[in-house]
């Protein structure tokens, strides 16, 4: 799951489950850039080794890869299949439905006439959040409709009614939003069709009876597709009559108030639909189904033998989905290894203070569970795992073989050598830890390996202070996002110099040197630097991804107060400041909008990119450029004025310092703001300015 703090299961998520496995994910923050995860942090990993971060799901995921059973692959909007990058997120995984069964619905719908306003408006309740029996209610069930239509030999016009009508009622449950069909094509033709609309109406609206009474009498009669598909759908509404009761009006599941009449009916109808239709359209469907059924009946051992069986096939999210919402969120063991690996995994994540319902695994409790991890390299990993994450013994685990030389990388064996890298890390051992990444890169690792790889060297080189090897020609890592991030947060002035004038690198990487060069010059006071550091600015460096315009802006004046140019100004700060180049560079910052740093949030201590900042001098922002100002009694009154002003302004309106990380007490701002309206009181500045913060 996507959290270290669980929480109770919600019902609605679980019926959220029968659309795309999307739906199901907790909502969370991107996966950071670290191989372990530290308690506050959010966001679980999705890193191509059994990690404990990782998100259940994503290691059932991994160990269906290792089996042959799956493919980890993400895809974009469009439902093409992308590469995965490292670290993932679970909702990755989650594709949506692929383009090309999206083109097959609309063209459907196209080759029937439908109109195409009709269409569109289908089309953007598709696109929506669907939950509960709307995930149902997608595309892809139109899709049969339509196609069934097509073979049906209906007129025209009545296809076409008939195709509206479907496309009408596509991702809709609410009573208002729902068509009444009181005009549907009648012919004995298109009988059929019109009762399967007006039983999927009252099965979407949730009046099960009138769905079950209309799916039953279409069951029994009517053309091919309309009668198989009323009888898979007794089964659907069965399975949504015995849950209806069990949600309470937060959508949380209570198992007491399940209908157990309703629980067998759905068992009997999915018995009935296989046994006439053993090869049929639904058949694999309704065979996952009895999952469904058998978790309502509160029947464990048998859902535990359903999810055995499912596990020995080829596996998707939905799946994973169900496995870890219905077998492992109460945190009970199972009698399946797999199930128990992942769930013995999530146990040694960091333990959440107060966390009563989880409980890190002790190497005791582990020890009991030998004979049920099998195969035997499995409970070995455990037990490594355990004194590296709970007993913290990273000499032992350091310790451990490297990997012998010709050895293939499978995933136990890429796990525990992970773990060994990281160990040598938290000894902050680095030399050791950059031989044993060096050496696990020459292994021939797979595509997500790989990635791993290049991280794990990334924050490895980064802590022994040696972030120019990332930049060289012969760099272990290549993947621009790491170096973007660790030219913004730990690259020394020199080392953004050297990128910025390598033709080597690609354009972006430079562009982003030169960017943090300049900015960070300006910001730890380096002035004498920035004069030199700007002859460096060239158009071919563009503007991607940061606009190095501003660092050639000239002379401007706002609101009445002038200043030169910026370049002038800073030349003044770097000989002999004066109150107006303080003032000016502040005004620089502040038409820029460069309050919140333009390079964004340094990561945590534990990610890449949150190494100590390397950079000579200490960061201040503008305040710290008006404070100066405000201390020197000899400044001109315009100057002075003017930076009382600004100051009072960077508590606006909320109190909290904008302009800087200084916190300045209540009672020295209300000083500033007397002292402008008493000493100042002629300015425009102390005119202008009726309250302070």
């Amino acid at each position: 799951m996507n959290a270290f703090a669980y929480r109770p299961l919600a019902g609605m998520v679980l019926l959220a489950c029968a659309g795309p496995a999307a739906a199901c994910a907790d909502i969370d923050c991107s996966p950071p850039l670290t191989l372990q995860l530290q308690a506050e942090q959010c966001g679980l990993t999705g890193l191509p080794f059994l990690s404990p971060d990782n998100d259940t799901r994503i290691t059932l995921a991994l160990l269906a890869r290792e089996q042959g059973l799956t493919t980890l692959a993400a895809a974009d909007s469009d439902g093409k299949t992308q590469p995965l990058t490292v670290p993932f997120a679970v909702s990755d995984l989650a594709a949506p439905e692929s383009a090309a069964a999206s083109a097959d619905w609309l063209a459907q719908a196209q080759a029937l006439g439908v109109d195409p306003a009709v269409l569109q408006a289908a089309q953007q309740r598709a696109d929506g959040w669907l939950e509960g029996r709307c995930a149902l209610n997608r595309p892809a069930a139109a899709s049969a409709f339509l196609q069934a239509l097509s073979q049906a030999g209906l007129s025209a016009e009545e296809a076409r009614a008939l195709a509206e009508a479907r496309l009408v009622l596509l991702g809709q449950c609410q009573a208002d939003g729902l068509p009444d069909y009181a005009a549907l094509p009648t012919s004995a033709a298109a009988a059929p069709y019109r009762d399967y609309l007006l039983a999927a109406r009252a099965f979407y609206l949730g009046d099960f009876a009138e769905a079950q009474t209309r799916f039953a009498a279409l069951s029994q009669q009517g053309s091919a597709w309309p009668q198989q598909t009323a009888l898979y759908m007794l089964a659907r509404v069965a399975i949504n009559a015995a849950q209806a009761n069990a949600l309470d009006e937060y959508g949380f599941f209570d198992p007491t108030k399940v209908d157990a009449l309703q629980a067998s009916e759905a068992a009997q109808a999915l018995d009935r639909y296989l046994a006439a239709y053993p090869q049929g359209q639904y058949a694999a469907s309704a065979k996952g189904l009895y999952r469904r059924v058998h978790w309502l009946a509160g029947d464990g051992a048998q859902l535990t033998a359903d999810y055995q069986q499912a596990l020995a096939a080829p596996q998707d999210m939905t799946l994973w989905n169900e496995i870890d919402l219905k077998l492992l969120a109460d945190g009970k063991g199972s009698a399946d290894p797999r199930l128990l690996l992942a769930q013995d995994l999530r146990r040694l994540r960091p333990h959440v203070e107060g966390e009563t319902r989880w409980q890190p695994l002790t190497a005791e409790e582990l020890a009991t569970q030998q004979a049920a991890l099998t195969p035997a390299a499995w409970f070995d990993y455990l037990q490594l795992a355990q004194r590296f994450y709970v007993a913290k013994e990273y000499a032992a685990v350091a310790a451990t073989a490297p990997l012998p030389a010709g050895q293939s990388l499978d995933l136990l064996t890429f796990s525990r050598q992970v773990l060994r890298g990281m160990a040598l890390m938290a000894l902050q051992q680095w030399p050791a830890a950059e031989t044993h990444w060096q050496q696990l890169a020459a292994a021939h690792p797979d595509a997500l390996q790989q990635q791993l790889i290049e991280l794990a060297q990334a924050l490895t080189l980064e802590r022994a202070g040696k972030v120019a090897q990332l930049f060289a020609a012969d760099s272990p890592v290549t993947r621009p996002a790491l170096r973007d991030l660790l030219l913004r947060f730990s690259a020394p002035a020199p080392l953004l110099r050297q990128v910025a004038q390598n033709g080597q690198l690609p354009t972006e990487l430079r562009n982003t040197a030169l960017f943090t060069l300049l900015y960070k010059d300006l910001q730890h006071g380096q002035y004498r630097d920035f004069v030199t550091d700007r002859a460096l600015l060239q158009p071919a460096l563009g503007t991607t991804p940061f606009d190095l315009a501003p660092f050639s802006q000239g002379a401007r004046s706002e609101e009445g107060y002038a200043c030169p140019a910026l370049a002038d100004t800073v030349a003044t700060l770097a000989k002999q400041p004066t109150a107006q180049a303080r003032n000016c560079l502040g005004e620089f910052i502040y038409r820029q909008g460069w309050d919140e740093s333009p390079l964004g949030a340094k990561p945590g201590a534990t990610l890449l990119g949150g190494a100590a900042e390397p950079f000579a001098g200490a960061a201040q922002g503008r305040l710290a450029l008006y404070r100066q100002v405000i201390a020197d009694a000899k400044a001109p009154q315009d100057q002075r004025s003017y930076a009382l002003f600004r100051a009072v302004n960077c508590f606006a309106t909320s109190g909290y310092n904008h302009c800087g990380s200084e916190e300045i007490p209540k009672a020295e701002r209300q000083r500033w703001f007397l002292t402008l309206k008493k000493q100042y009181a002629q300015s425009p500045w102390a005119q202008q300015q009726k309250y302070y913060w």
